[in-house]
């Protein structure tokens, strides 16, 4: 079937479903996206409307890369982040919640769990819901509403929450883009040599993403070159380790200082009290504060979410000695079987030794 899973059409035998019970629904409906108005509306060298990963109904207005207003859809009705218009939940899925879609579906559909992209979601078109499951190795597509070989969620992209037809910068690489269409994002890149502009959406062949250019015009947080006037503030400033170079034993006048939001983001601080410029660490690997380095993440025990910045399905969950890790798809804990109880998060291997990891040590 060339890699792709493909539902069952007789939708009663399709799956073992189960109705979605209270707790689940309300915590599906508080699910949002990993990525603010704010975030989004950096990467966009256009002018429009976004959709606001917290509310269905909700949205924002991007202008020259900021979130300039927002507001809600009259009347109950749902915002439509590809076509930038409210319209009638009857026939506009919910980004933030299935069961909000279900509710209100007048006709059977199937739609994203937003809480668990290995599930799917089927509305009988009377209010009922209930879900299926790609199996192991699946995730839904809710594009062809099919479920394709993993790991990657499809729908979890910035394109999610846009208009579609449109370029966007890629959050996670900067110098790329994705092309977002209906709600789905094909990541692409410039040609050799050539880097993606955010500001306005070209190709360019000087790199907007080094930490030296600081005059690309991005300015959402986050992005590489953000300033904040506050964040090397004396405290910060003291609190951050010595940079040292090389074998000099004499430490650097700059610092870094942790942006405290994010486990791959730092601010470049010349001095004290100076503005701080935002930086990332490369892919794979996350900031210690402790080390004024770019590490493994296995390495330190980063305690914000430890999935940014890594292309790894799970990572081992904070403060649970590796017994635990979390579905970065999702958001979910997960377990090890108990005759191998530890997660290796660097082999991806269920393991009945704890390893010799710093993540594996925090309690």
């Amino acid at each position: 079937m060339g890699g792709t899973l493909a539902l069952e059409t007789d939708i009663p035998l399709a799956f073992n479903a189960r109705i979605c019970v209270l707790a689940a629904c309300l915590l599906m409906a508080s699910q949002a996206s990993g990525y603010t108005m704010e975030q989004m509306c950096a990467q966009w060298s256009g002018e429009g409307y976004v959709g606001n990963p917290s509310n269905c109904r909700a949205w924002g207005y991007c202008r020259a890369q900021q979130l300039v207003s927002w507001n809600t859809c009259d009347d109950d009705l749902i915002f439509n982040p590809q076509t930038g218009k409210c319209s009638d939940p009857s026939t506009t899925i919910c980004t933030t919640s299935a069961n909000r879609t279900c509710t209100a579906a007048a006709s059977p559909m199937y739609v994203a769990d937003p809480l668990n992209c290995t599930q799917y979601c089927y509305c009988d078109g009377k209010g009922g819901l209930s879900y299926g499951n790609c199996g192991k190795g699946g995730v839904y597509q809710a594009s062809t509403k099919s479920c394709v070989w993993g790991p990657a969620c499809p729908q979890d992209t910035i394109c999610r929450f846009m208009l579609s037809n449109i370029f966007v910068g890629d959050p996670e690489n900067c110098g790329s883009y994705y092309n977002c269409v209906n709600g789905y994002g094909t990541s692409a890149k410039c040609a050799d040599g050539l880097y993606y502009n955010v500001v306005n959406g070209l190709c360019q062949s000087t790199n907007p993403c080094t930490s030296s250019d600081n005059t690309n015009g991005n300015t959402g947080q986050f992005t590489v070159g953000y300033k904040n006037a506050d964040i090397c503030n004396i405290t910060n400033f003291e609190d951050a380790e010595d940079v040292f170079l090389g074998n000099n034993t004499t430490a650097e006048t700059y610092k870094y200082v942790s942006d405290f939001t994010t486990c791959y983001g730092f601010y470049f601080c010349s001095a004290e009290n100076a503005t701080g410029v935002w930086n990332q660490c490369p892919t794979g690997t996350q900031f210690n504060p402790k080390a004024a380095k770019c590490v493994s993440p296995a390495s330190y025990a980063c305690p914000y979410n430890r999935c940014g910045n890594v292309e790894s399905t799970f990572m081992a969950a904070l403060n649970t000695t590796c017994q635990s890790y979390t579905i970065c798809s999702s958001g979910l804990t997960g377990t090890c079987p108990t005759t191998s109880r530890y997660y290796d998060e660097v082999n991806n291997i269920c393991t009945t030794t704890k390893p010799d990891y710093t993540i594996c040590g925090s309690t």
